[in-house]
């Protein structure tokens, strides 16, 4: 019912695929490290998904007026000059909201301004879009990558240190590794492989009961 849907509406969820089916985490590799060891808890999935969402996006629309006809190594370093100054008040605001909690996320909070969203897509793909499309493009990027951190922080939380934002949950068992590196990219592996086995779903063939 729904591969139906989805096929005969197919361009307008290529407009949006960003979010799921063309993942900027678990389909494209990209901005993967904090997920796997930053997002150990909800909230540090929270603070790192709000400061992507803020220095990406307003990074790439205001480095998308820089004119093309500056030298692309010159161009690369006024990005993250601007992400840099838009990091400055991202985290005095995150550090006013969240008392010491941006401190546990540790360099992963700064990596954002030279994160491989920016640095990847901006002169392959943002930058060759009108301003309203890549807008769009840019907000399902990076809505994506906020759906993924969370849910990954509050899955490793949960059930790897039977708490949600710090407080018990209870849960007959608690898988610690959940908490370390490896969990968190085993975690990422599997999510990874339900997406993928999703778009294999998407791309078959209608069955006649479908």
């Amino acid at each position: 019912m729904f591969k139906a849907f989805y096929k005969r509406n197919k361009k307008f969820f290529k407009k949006y695929d960003s979010i799921i089916t063309n993942n900027t985490v678990l389909i494209e590799g990209l901005v993967i490290a904090p997920v796997i060891v930053g997002a150990n808890t909800f909230l540090n999935g929270l603070i790192l998904a709000i400061s992507f969402m803020v220095i990406t996006f307003l990074t790439v629309f205001i480095s998308s007026f820089i004119p093309k006809s500056i030298p692309y190594t010159i161009r690369v370093i006024m990005y993250t000059l601007i992400a840099s100054l838009i990091f400055i008040p991202t985290a005095i605001i995150l550090d006013k909201t969240f008392p010491e909690q941006i401190y546990k996320v540790g360099i992963f909070l700064p990596l954002m301004v030279t994160n491989s969203l920016i640095v990847t897509k901006s002169e392959t793909r943002f930058f060759r879009e009108s301003k309203i499309h890549m807008f769009l493009d840019l907000l399902n990027h990076t809505i994506g990558f906020f759906a993924v951190i969370i849910i990954v922080g509050a899955i490793r939380e949960t059930l790897g240190n039977n708490t949600f934002m710090g407080n018990p949950v209870n849960i007959p068992f608690k898988l610690s590794i959940l908490m370390l590196p490896y969990g968190g990219f085993v975690l990422v592996g599997f999510l990874s492989a339900l997406i993928h086995k999703f778009n294999s779903y998407l791309k078959s063939p209608i069955k006649k009961e479908e």
